[in-house]
């Protein structure tokens, strides 16, 4: 009888370390909370791209997947950076919910000022989290031209230290982009390094740095500046900025560090 008493009581612990070292539903006996979502502190500002994160507690130390999703802008897995937001492939990777087990993931902000709600869903652990983001100090102004033409300019107010900057200028099908010029706030031709494409499809990208040992710039300029032609050379009528959006703003300082755009 004591022996078939010890068998049991043996069994008995075995089994509870068998179910303790069980990783399923949610961390077995340690399940997973998201007690945050992060932004990377600061306000937020239209336009701009922000690395999100989240900080979990609990589980037994695996490598978990982690549901992302925005109701308002979208969101990328890779890292944005200047070759990125040149390349016409980064809009098909762009999507208001991603998986991805990476510790960061990176939110392109809508072009205008507005509010989103940001979640992640980890093991079956839900967080959310309501944001608001204003005007961006990088802006667009759409001037009308010769012929139907339309002249986007995009400038910078206040900012400090400005080394380098990319964004895109999305446009409608109703202009096609004819050229891209260099403002003069970051310099002059033989202070920079400046590279604005008019052949992709639904947008204009464009990346400007000042070159290796110049400074920063500070104060507010002009970046790029953008001549539109009427699809079809038939001029229209109606809003100048009609069909014109900026958007995966991305800037460096003089330390090639990101500069957060925040109001």
């Amino acid at each position: 009888m004591i022996k078939r008493l010890s068998l049991t009581a043996i069994t008995g612990v075995l089994l509870l370390f068998a179910a303790a070292s069980c990783g399923g539903g949610g961390g077995g006996n340690n399940p997973v909370t998201v007690t945050a979502i992060n932004t990377g502190g600061g306000s937020i500002s239209a336009g701009s791209v922000i690395p999100l994160s989240a900080t979990l507690s609990g589980g037994n130390g695996q490598v978990m997947l982690k549901n992302w999703s925005v109701t308002a802008g979208s969101l990328m897995i890779n890292p944005p950076d200047f070759s990125l937001t040149l390349r016409e492939t980064a809009k098909s990777v762009s999507e208001t919910s991603v998986a991805t087990t990476a510790s960061t993931v990176y939110w392109i902000v809508p072009a205008s000022a507005g509010s989103a709600t940001i979640s992640v869903n980890v093991e079956g652990a839900t967080r959310a989290l309501d944001v608001s983001f204003g005007a961006s100090p990088v802006t667009l102004a759409v001037a009308s031209g010769q012929n139907g033409q339309r002249i986007v300019t995009v400038s910078a107010t206040d900012i400090s230290d400005l080394f380098g900057a990319a964004f895109r200028v999305n446009y409608s099908d109703n202009f096609t982009p004819a050229t891209v010029e260099a403002g003069d706030f970051l310099g002059t031709t033989g202070d920079i390094l400046f590279l604005g494409l008019a052949n992709q499809a639904d947008f204009v990208p464009v990346a400007i740095t000042r070159k290796q040992g110049a400074g920063g710039k500070d104060g507010s300029g002009v970046l790029a500046t953008i001549t539109f032609n009427p699809a079809g050379g038939t001029s229209r009528a109606g809003s100048q900025a009609e069909g014109f959006a900026l958007e995966s703003l991305f800037f460096i300082d003089s330390n090639y560090a990101r500069i957060s755009l925040g109001n």
